[in-house]
């Protein structure tokens, strides 16, 4: 019965860890809609850049390690959670090394989306501004002509 607990656990760790992995892949979809949730997207895209850049898993993964240790020693694995569920649908047979740089370029991408946006609101809001002024000709109407 406990055993069966432990295994529910890690379960719902790896349903966890899913939902995290696709907020990160389609998460700048609330960037574009200028939702605040495009700040949580962009932490998170600061946390797997960095986790990859050092070579390190994510705590999820250790998280799911441990609870299926407490159900069952042998269900252990060491490789990280992408690889494990997700390696033969969404990649290629590649050495992790190369999903860690592919994953890399996939944050940078995003951070780059990001710039991108953030320029083009500023240029908006820029314009925005511009746009509200009175033109000059209209300033000058209250000075007498002689």
């Amino acid at each position: 019965m406990v055993t069966d607990m432990w295994g529910l656990l890690a379960d719902l760790v790896i349903l966890l860890h899913a939902a995290w992995a696709l907020f990160l892949a389609v998460g700048f979809i609330f960037a574009l809609k200028k939702s605040k949730i495009a700040f949580v997207h962009l932490g998170g895209l600061g946390f797997s850049f960095l986790l990859n850049l050092m070579g390190w898993y994510c705590p999820l993964t250790y998280l799911e390690n441990y609870f299926r240790s407490l159900s069952n020693p042998e269900a252990v694995y060491s490789s990280p959670f992408m690889m494990v569920y997700f390696y033969r649908f969404l990649y290629p047979d590649l050495p992790e090394h190369l999903l860690r740089i592919g994953e890399i370029v996939f944050v940078c991408l995003n951070l780059l989306g990001y710039a991108y946006l953030t320029k083009r609101d500023r240029l908006f809001q820029r314009m925005k501004v511009l746009g509200k002024r009175t033109p000059c000709w209209k300033t000058h109407s209250s000075i007498s002509r002689g």
